[in-house]
């Protein structure tokens, strides 16, 4: 028997609604300042859940462990090991496919960029705007050191500016699954080579789980021909 299918939330329209609030909220003073640290960080961890739940139909045993953690860099980390483009922005082309097989010249039929959040991107915003929720200190408390507010301000017009950028996408979640083989030159296995590495990199490494024979693999640029590059 098969298990039901993974229950579908609507995260990414949960984030538009913490930025929204978080606007609105930056255009008070004082507490509402911290509450809208908060909407940003609510908003950051929502759009970073909704793209592990992308992943939900084909996440290895070992990734499914990112649905535990509430961190959102951690949850990004994991999935990038999964999925070397996961917290890579892509630029997408559709486009026909002419005679000999390549793109067909001429405007696209769809052309946009799926922004996403990076790593580094998302632990400095997560980490900057958790310096603004913390009860103030004894020391700032006895020298009547306020929440530098102007400074709270400038961090989260900045986080703002990126999380509606990436939430006005004109796609995203974009997944590029597919890859090539080629023969193991030790022992003749057929091996896989994920497009992501090529794309992200130039080249992939893969080992031989038969004869644990390893290759660095890359693709010519001008012919898309896969190259054993210990073999050039």
């Amino acid at each position: 028997m098969k298990p039901p299918p993974p229950e579908y939330f609507p995260l990414r329209e949960q984030a538009r609604k913490h930025l929204k609030n978080a606007v609105d909220l930056l255009n008070g003073q004082g507490q509402q300042l911290i509450y809208a640290c908060l909407e940003l960080r609510l908003s950051i961890e929502a759009l970073i859940y909704e793209t592990l739940q992308t992943y939900a139909q084909t996440l290895s045993p070992e990734v499914t462990v990112a649905y535990q953690h509430w961190q959102p860099n951690k949850v990004l980390e994991f999935l990038r090991e999964y999925d070397v483009l996961a917290d890579h922005s892509l630029h997408i082309q559709v486009r026909r496919v002419a005679d000999d097989g390549g793109p067909e010249e001429g405007p696209p039929f769809f052309e946009g960029v799926d922004n996403r959040l990076s790593v580094q991107w998302v632990e400095k915003a997560h980490r900057s705007l958790g310096s603004f929720l913390h009860q103030r200190t004894i020391s700032q408390l006895q020298n009547r050191k306020p929440i530098d507010e102007a400074k709270l301000k400038t961090e989260a017009i900045r986080i703002i500016a990126r999380l509606d950028e990436v939430l006005k996408s004109d796609v995203y979640n974009i997944r590029i699954a597919g890859g090539f083989q080629y023969r193991c030159d030790g022992c003749g296995t057929a091996l896989f080579v994920a497009m992501a590495a090529l794309i992200v990199h130039g080249f992939a490494s893969v080992c031989c789980r038969s004869c644990s024979t390893t290759r660095r693999v890359e693709m010519e640029p001008e012919t898309g021909v896969l190259l054993i590059a210990s073999q050039r």
